[in-house]
């Protein structure tokens, strides 16, 4: 977790915890104690299993460095027999849902993956592939003699001249690249759908004397480019994983340079990188493929933010006269789409953090299923915020409202619990007994704090929804100003760059922070704690500043409603008062 997600994590923790003491600032009383509630993220340690030395992988510098380079086509990548071919061959395969580019150099090797359906801050689409960085699936193996064969270095022959085929049916396409390599012919074959995101790839080997033990690794190397406005963000969300013997193993970039490599015996049913919003997959269709997986790559430092190439693969045996099935899924990070496959995949939303994962049963199947049922018949998914914040008001008042009176009769009690204190201070016994009774006859003054504990996990919750699904991605609420609920409101850029606070004029956080201010204007009376009237509406302008519009918005909303609602609470009290008025009194003026 990021230092300004864990920093607004605790603030709210804390405030939630305080808030009873908090609203007797309403009634200008000051707690006797304070509570501070100090949780720590726990570390995930990784397992590091070793594996047989036969089950190697390309030394990490070659590796990195080589994909870097800008590509070219010599004599070193032309086969040594007659079945490649001596030129680079391409071909774009297009659907409803991607454009993909494949090149018969690396036997397949992916030129631009174009997710249609998504576009970029800059107003061109998404692509999951980046000349920059030189990402790629590729094929390696170790040949008998120990050398290691690297065949994105080598151009395969291919069954098709066709250069453009756009999927208009649902019937399958496929596209078959092979190689001889001195007597063993690789075929790689993959195998399109219209209506998915995923590509099926069948992998075989005839004549595996080439082979050492018959092994081969299938990779992903270079992670996946940034798509999204605001990097640093973007980069945080970052990692590979493995999901293997039902337990879902994640590996992070810490640092710049190249990263200590780690490995994992055993068979494992997919592989994973992803950002923020998508995600690049190769998942074991057959049993008994895998036999381990491994993760390496290298960080990148730039000024604001650590980019992270991820490069991870399978270590693979082949049996003879076999081919071996994987499924290939790039796009965007969505449940909807991942559930499909019944692989478990869909753990991958909402679970980029311990956070995450403590409050996903929470986000996953309690916040986002109401907000797109709310969405199914209103499109506008600004609208859709407004009308769940009033919603979530609504369901909240009874606790809200019990939580005040309750803060109401502690405050009423105060003066009888100072006497107590100052009356037995020096016997502890009698203090305890005498608090005890007054409990008892005026109710546990702590009762306060219930509904207030009952409404972490839904804020919790609603944080991390707003913050990081899909599905507010690219949504405009506002056309001119909120183009994108996932983006900040941007107006404009300052010339220069505020302390912490950044170049980017934001208006949303600025709204968020006012109806703070009036909140904090309303609650606290007590003059020692005015300086928190400021304090607190301005730290959260800087925290907030760099958040998604739609989480300002559902927060500026929720502060809003709040000022109504404590002015309703509180004229419904001053009502109660008066009914409890003698009626010779009612109407008695001052004199």
């Amino acid at each position: 977790m990021d230092k300004k997600s864990l920093l607004a994590m605790v603030l709210i923790a804390v405030i939630l915890l305080t808030m009873p003491m908090y609203q007797e600032y309403i009634l200008g009383v000051k707690p006797d104690t304070e509570k501070v509630s100090d949780n720590k993220e726990p570390e995930t340690k990784k397992e590091e299993v070793p594996v047989e030395k036969e089950k190697t992988t390309p030394e990490a510098d070659s590796v990195i460095t080589e994909s870097v380079q800008e590509e070219q086509i010599s004599k070193d990548v032309i086969p040594e027999s007659g079945i490649g071919d001596s030129v680079v061959k391409n071909i774009t395969i297009e659907t409803d849902n991607y454009l993909l580019e494949l090149s018969s150099l690396g036997g397949g090797s992916f030129k631009k993956f174009i997710l249609k359906n998504y576009i970029k801050y800059d107003s061109s689409y998404v692509n999951m592939i980046s000349e920059r960085i030189k990402n790629n699936l590729t094929l390696t193996f170790q040949e008998s003699s120990g050398n290691y064969i690297d065949t994105e270095k080598y151009i395969f022959s291919t069954n098709t001249n066709t250069e453009h085929m756009y999927l208009t049916n649902s019937d399958d396409y496929s596209v078959t690249y092979t190689l001889d390599y001195k007597g063993t012919v690789i075929t790689k074959e993959f195998i399109f759908n219209k209506d998915v995101y995923d590509i099926d790839l069948k992998v075989s080997f005839s004549n595996q004397k080439n082979l050492l033990n018959n092994n081969y690794q299938i990779n992903w190397i270079n992670g996946l480019p940034p798509t999204e406005s605001y990097i640093e963000d973007d980069s945080r969300y970052s990692h590979a994983f493995a999901y293997m013997a039902d337990e879902l193993e994640s590996y992070d970039i810490d640092d710049p340079g190249v990263a200590e490599m780690t490995t994992f015996s055993g068979e494992a049913d997919w592989l994973a990188i992803r950002t923020k919003y998508f995600l690049a997959s190769i998942s074991v269709v057959d049993a008994n493929v895998s036999e381990g997986v491994y993760f390496q790559g290298r960080g990148i430092q730039h000024e604001d933010y650590l980019e992270k190439l991820f490069n991870t693969g399978f270590f693979a045996r082949n049996e003879p006269n076999k081919a071996d099935i994987y499924r290939i899924y790039i796009g965007p990070l969505d449940y909807k789409e991942l559930e499909k496959y019944d692989n478990n995949l869909d753990e991958l939303v909402m679970n980029n953090s311990g956070y995450e994962r403590f409050f996903r049963p929470f986000s996953r199947y309690l916040i986002l299923p109401l907000l797109e049922f709310f969405h199914s018949f209103i499109p506008n998914w600004g609208v859709v915020i407004i009308i769940f914040s009033i919603f979530i008001k609504i369901v909240l008042y009874p606790l809200t409202k019990n939580s005040l009176k309750a803060t109401k009769k502690m405050q009423l009690m105060q003066p009888k619990m100072a006497e107590i204190r100052e009356k037995y201070k020096n016997d502890q016994q009698r203090l305890n007994k005498e608090m005890m009774a007054l409990y008892k006859e005026h109710g546990n003054p702590l009762s306060g704090c219930l509904p207030q504990l009952l409404q972490m996990p839904l804020l919790f919750a609603l944080f991390i929804v707003f913050r990081s699904t899909i599905q507010l991605r690219g949504a405009v609420f506002i056309p001119g100003w909120i183009n994108d609920l996932s983006q900040t409101d941007s107006l404009f850029t300052l010339p220069f760059s505020i302390p912490m606070y950044g170049d980017q004029f934001n208006l949303l956080p600025i709204i968020m922070a006012a109806t703070m201010f009036i909140m904090q204007k309303m609650s606290i009376k007590d003059p020692k704690q005015k300086a928190m009237v400021y304090i607190m509406p301005v730290f959260m302008l800087v925290l907030f500043n760099r958040f998604p519009a739609g989480l300002n918005l559902y927060y500026s909303l929720i502060n809003g409603l709040q000022i109504l609602q404590q002015k309703f609470i509180h004229t419904d009290d001053k009502e109660e008062q008066k009914q409890n008025v003698p009626p010779h009194k009612r109407n008695k003026k001052k004199r």
